[in-house]
């Protein structure tokens, strides 16, 4: 913890002031906590489905490993729905309205984003430049990571779920027809797209903590 002038700079006491920061116009984009779970709880059912899968090509087959596994599909389509629908309407909303709310939520930034600034500027320079440091060291470890878990599968957006999704619905059809390596793909999939996704949700909030850190530094020099 560092302490200058009363002020105090840390990176939980950064996220408090950048979370007490309002929304602005466009906070319908912000993806609300129950998606949040419920997407939480569609990827785990899915990724739990896969098992009896597994389990039917390696012991003899029983009923509750058919029921199991088309439960698990029907949970994690149903809860994933929600989540589906509201990212339809809201590619339809940008492309109507994409003009006007960029505008409006970039000049609510703009004003927010010096308020932030103007809190940074009583903290000595030093400790600015120690956390900015140790922000771009935690984007390093966590992009090394990244990798090595789920390469550059975050790139490919949904895709990793809608193919794992489409041979588990192949599978329900009839489980002794799908292959155990699709099976074996449809968990890794889930698996390593889980991974990427909240590591990419964990450099989005590193690089704006590395933003407003770099553009503090950057006015001092300017003044």
């Amino acid at each position: 913890m560092t302490e200058a002038n009363g002020t105090r700079l840390t990176f939980t006491e950064l996220e408090r002031r950048i979370q007490e920061l309002p929304e602005g116009p466009v906070s319908a984009l912000n993806t609300p906590r129950w998606i949040f779970v419920l997407n939480t709880v569609g990827l785990l059912s899915a990724v739990i489905a896969m098992v009896p899968m597994l389990l039917i090509k390696i012991f003899e087959p029983a009923m509750w490993m058919v029921h199991m596994a088309r439960w698990g599909v029907w949970i994690a389509w149903i809860v994933l729905l929600p989540s589906i629908v509201r990212g339809v309407w809201l590619i339809l909303r940008s492309f109507l309205r994409w003009k006007a709310e960029m505008v409006e939520q970039l000049d609510h930034d703009f004003t927010q984003f010096n308020t932030l600034q103007e809190w940074l500027s009583r903290i000595p320079t030093p400790f600015v430049v120690e956390h900015l440091r140790f922000a771009q060291v935690g984007q390093a470890r966590l992009a090394a990571k990244l990798s090595f878990l789920a390469g550059s599968l975050d790139k490919l957006g949904v895709l990793p779920v809608l193919v794992a999704m489409t041979i588990q619905i192949n599978a329900i059809k009839d489980i002794n027809k799908v292959p155990s390596w699709q099976i074996l793909l449809a968990m890794f999939l889930l698996l390593a797209y889980s991974a990427a996704l909240m590591g990419s949700l964990m450099r989005i909030r590193l690089h704006l903590y590395e933003v407003v850190l770099s553009d503090s530094l950057q006015a001092r020099n300017d003044a």
